[in-house]
């Protein structure tokens, strides 16, 4: 996944080579892309969620333009932390949606608001036994996409949520604020 990162950062800094054509031309104006591969960077600040699932796994999203001012963007991360010598291994695996309504303000910037939806499958192995679980999380979502290129944008999400977590992933709930950097790639 460091390496995904990595490339996508990569494309980011090569960005002013690909920025040969007009600036007013760059990003989703008038016909958006409609499927692509996006990464969140890294939360931006530590958020109430980082005793659970949801803060360790690193997810990939794919968002799926719908309709014309419709995004859905589902998610999916994995996480896996094997101790050696007998000590405590953890595995997780969360899937999500998000749903969200765009505007374009700039000819080059969209920003967004919707909601996501996640559950983590966690599961712990101990030396006495092992346990498993399921967490859920439910945000509003607020955010703004800046397409470097046509195909490329780098973004910025806000969220404002409520999560559960499964007695595996600390049992315990709450509300909880969290920000995100993405980078973006849109194919088709």
């Amino acid at each position: 996944m460091k390496k995904l990162v990595v490339a996508l950062a990569a494309l980011a800094l090569a960005a002013p080579a690909f920025a040969q054509q007009d600036p007013a031309s760059a990003g989703n104006s008038g016909n958006r892309s409609t499927i692509g591969l996006g990464v969140a960077i890294t939360p931006l600040e530590p958020n109430t969620v980082a005793a659970g699932s949801f803060a360790r796994t690193i997810e990939v999203y794919v968002p799926i333009q719908i309709a014309p001012v419709l995004r859905l963007e589902p998610s999916v991360g994995i996480h896996t932390n094997d101790q050696p010598n007998g000590g405590i291994d953890t595995r997780d695996v969360t899937i999500g949606a998000g749903l969200f309504v765009q505007q374009r303000v700039a000819p080059a910037v969209d920003l967004y608001a919707g909601g996501r939806l996640k559950l983590n499958f966690a599961h712990v192995d101990t030396p006495v036994g092992d346990d498993s679980g399921t967490d859920f999380l439910i945000a509003a979502a607020a955010g703004g996409e800046y397409y470097l290129v046509p195909k490329f944008s780098v973004g910025l999400e806000a969220q404002l949520g409520y999560y559960s977590n499964s007695s595996v992933s600390g049992d315990d709930s709450g509300l909880f604020t969290n920000g995100l950097a993405f980078l973006r790639v849109y194919f088709l």
